[in-house]
């Protein structure tokens, strides 16, 4: 009987119900209220008063006893040291005022000081300027633009078409390159008069093979001439008297 009550440390175990919960075996002070009637406060009020630090330091500075107690109701009056104080002009004059740089008119920016880059010639200024732009490119004595003139629109205000502050385009007629002749003229020249027709291409004729191997002898057999003429010697032929 006793072997079956001896169970193994590894294998032990309780069953569910009778496991205890995890905050069980904690256990919790309570919380004493207290109330603000019966508040004792627990500061602790220094034993040495002033009196007795001062004298502790003027014992160590001066190297002289003080002249009473610290339970003496007086306090000794102390040495008299001479102090040097700064002029009243000096601390009555305020700290000058650092020097406010002169803008520039056009750009807004400081004006520099250097004399070899002057402040004019700095690129900030001369994109804030006011520039002259070209004259238009428009040929003047276009149908068009004489029109447009009339009408009142100038190219060189470069201002697109329309009323004020509703402009377009700047420019009338956007060009083009063109690469063709196609819808060029009406097929008159610079007289009026009208221009020949063009011929139209030939017609490639085609061979039969009758034909081609014909023409291939005849290429052949040229080839062969111009090889020799080009390649023999005369000597050679006169020594082997062959014809020339």
């Amino acid at each position: 009987m006793a072997s079956e009550h001896e169970y193994d440390d590894e294998d032990y175990s309780l069953p569910p119900e009778t496991q205890r919960p995890f905050t069980s075996g904690i256990r919790r002070k309570p919380v004493p209220f207290v109330r603000s009637s019966n508040l004792d406060t627990t500061t602790t009020r220094s034993t040495s008063s002033g009196r007795n630090v001062a004298d502790a330091y003027l014992s160590i500075v001066m190297k002289t006893a003080p002249n009473t107690s610290p339970n003496t109701p007086t306090c000794p009056s102390p040495p008299t040291r001479a102090i040097q104080s700064a002029p009243a002009s000096a601390e009555a004059t305020p700290p000058p005022n650092p020097e406010v740089p002169e803008l520039c008119t056009v750009c807004k920016l400081p004006l520099g000081t250097n004399p070899e880059t002057p402040h004019e010639a700095s690129l900030a200024h001369q994109v804030c300027l006011e520039h002259s732009h070209p004259p238009s490119h428009l040929d003047r004595t276009r149908t068009g633009f004489r029109y447009l003139a009339n009408q009142g629109w100038n190219p060189d205000e470069r201002l697109g078409l329309g009323a004020s502050g509703r402009e377009g385009i700047r420019e009338p007629i956007k060009a083009s390159m063109k690469f063709d002749t196609a819808a060029l003229g009406t097929g008159l020249d610079k007289d009026g008069d009208p221009l020949p027709k063009k011929l139209p291409p030939p017609k490639v004729q085609k061979l039969n093979a009758k034909q081609v191997r014909k023409k291939f002898e005849e290429d052949r057999n040229r080839a062969e001439r111009m090889r020799k003429v080009f390649n023999q010697d005369e000597r050679i032929l006169k020594y082997l008297g062959e014809d020339a």
